[in-house]
């Protein structure tokens, strides 16, 4: 695998003549060694196209960008042969988006038929019946479950009567394009790669350019990870991969497959638990799948609802992975005494400012410390302490939006109270909870306004252009609505560490 072309991550570089690399999944720094800088620096220098390591030296850093997640392989693509994997399909009630989905399986063509097994997982009548009828029609062996055991139970059921070395998981209301099996299967050349995902994009499946929330989920839908592509990893840029499109190489996977306990959230325990054990996941979104969008406000509520539930059984196999934040004293104490510089008077301002200053001068000091003692550049030095406090208030703002949104909300209120330095300290956590939405919302507002211009569609956007008022609203609606599964699974279970942040240490 490391004698094959090479191409950076969004988000990888290097400093101080490619001695230092940034980046990677999850973001950290490495120290490369003099004969491997100079190409490294290529690999990774903005614009960049792919590199192919020659000699041996070439060929171990190319590994170590690989494995750090700072660059992944360019890989041609190939159709997979027949016997080398198989689709597992599970199915709950209507029938209709399995149709779809077969009959577009089918349309691939003789050459690319695959073996599908779809695991009815205890529909009632009379779905039931026109599932076997569905399967029948495509040539589909079907399995019936006695009893609705989540979709993670028939995935195990379906996995269990599949032998290819290879299985390619996808939910019954997807709709994968022809070629996306022949850009995933070439990166299980490399026998650490566990499970490779495709980009599963929202797609409006009625007429005309849909409803306002059809267009939403269509341009920025629950399970779409965006366009880059990604080493998966827990802390990383992609931290999961959604298993509504999914192919996993059967060696890889634990026994079982999926926690039969849970329902939601199943997804990320198994990719947790493979790269755990050492495997690598990788997501790319080159591979394309379509997902059904939901056009119910409600319906689309409590999914995004039932997300943030997964939190509480998730936390407890992995705990403090899912906290809402990771915060230090010198955050802490910046943000306090930017809170007071907000909200005080003159002597106030004056505590606040230094406070803050306080916090900035401990973190940068600490920072700069450690990297002279290994013989590091203080200005990475630096540049990291500047790095971490950055990502320290765009968490808190996440989670002023999700989590915490209560407090986010008391925020607003409480930014037109009559009392001034009350006011102050409202708008400035409003600010904090709403900067990380800025980059998106841009995104949003650049996608309505190109088609006026003729301008081409960025790759990252999809779907009829939604103007950024109502993308920011339901923006923060899904937020508010995953937020409120967190708090209410946490309250009823009295696991209250999913809402909690998580102590940063040294």
């Amino acid at each position: 695998m490391t004698s094959r072309p090479i191409l950076r991550t969004h988000g990888a570089y290097t400093r101080r003549s490619g001695e230092l690399l940034f980046g990677g999944s999850p973001w950290g720094l490495a120290r490369l060694s003099a004969p491997a800088r100079s190409w490294a620096q290529g690999v990774l220098r903005p614009g960049a196209g792919p590199a192919l390591p020659g000699d041996e030296i070439e060929r171990a850093t190319a590994r170590l960008l690989v494995d750090r997640g700072l660059a992944l392989p360019v890989l041609p693509p190939r159709p997979p042969r027949p016997e080398e994997i198989e689709v597992v399909v599970p199915v709950y009630g209507s029938p209709a988006p399995l149709d779809r989905l077969l009959a577009a399986l089918a349309a691939a063509g003789p050459a690319r038929r695959l073996r599908v097994t779809v695991v009815d997982d205890g529909s009632a009548e009379p779905e039931a019946r026109e599932i076997a009828r569905v399967c029948a029609e495509h040539d589909a062996r079907l399995i019936v479950l006695p009893e609705n055991r989540g979709p993670g139970g028939a995935r195990n059921a379906g996995l269990a009567a599949t032998t290819a070395e290879l299985v390619a998981l996808l939910d019954a209301d997807t709709l994968p394009t022809r070629d996306w099996l022949d850009r995933l299967v070439p990166h299980f050349e490399d026998p650490g790669v566990a499970a490779v995902a495709p980009r599963v994009r929202g797609t409006v499946t009625g007429a005309g350019p849909g409803s306002v929330l059809e267009r939403f989920e269509a341009r920025r839908g629950g399970l779409d990870l965006g366009p880059h592509p990604r080493r998966v990893a827990p802390g990383g840029q992609v931290g999961y991969v959604p298993t509504a499109a999914l192919v996993v190489r059967r060696a890889a996977l634990p026994d079982p497959p999926f926690e039969p306990g849970l329902r939601v959230g199943e997804d990320v325990d198994l990719v947790w638990r493979l790269v755990d054990s050492g495997w690598t996941v990788r997501y790319v979104p080159d591979a394309e799948v379509h997902h059904e969008v939901r056009s119910g406000v409600a319906a689309w509520a409590r999914r995004h609802a039932a997300y943030g539930s997964s939190a509480v059984p998730l936390d407890r196999r992995y705990p403090g992975r899912l906290a809402p934040a990771a915060l230090g004293w010198p955050g802490l104490t910046m943000l306090a005494g930017a809170a007071v510089t907000a909200g005080g008077g003159r002597m106030g301002r004056a505590v606040g400012s230094v406070t803050a200053a306080l916090g900035l001068g401990l973190q940068v000091g600490v920072s700069v410390q450690r990297f002279r003692k290994r013989g590091l550049p203080a200005s990475a030095g630096v540049e990291i302490a500047v790095l971490g406090l950055r990502s320290e208030a765009t968490a808190i703002g996440h989670a002023l939006r999700r989590e915490w949104w209560p407090l986010g909300a008391a925020a607003v209120v409480l930014s037109f109270a009559p009392v001034p330095r009350v006011r102050a300290v409202a708008r400035a956590a409003v600010v904090l909870g709403m900067l990380p939405t800025v980059p998106d919302t841009l995104r949003a507002a650049r996608h309505g306004w190109q088609p006026r211009q003729g301008a081409g569609t960025p790759a990252d956007d999809a779907g009829a252009p939604l103007d950024p008022a109502r993308h920011l609203a339901l923006r923060l609606g899904a937020d508010a609505a995953y937020g409120t599964g967190v708090i209410r699974a946490a309250v009823r279970s009295r696991h209250l560490a999913v809402l909690l942040p998580r102590w940063r240490g040294r």
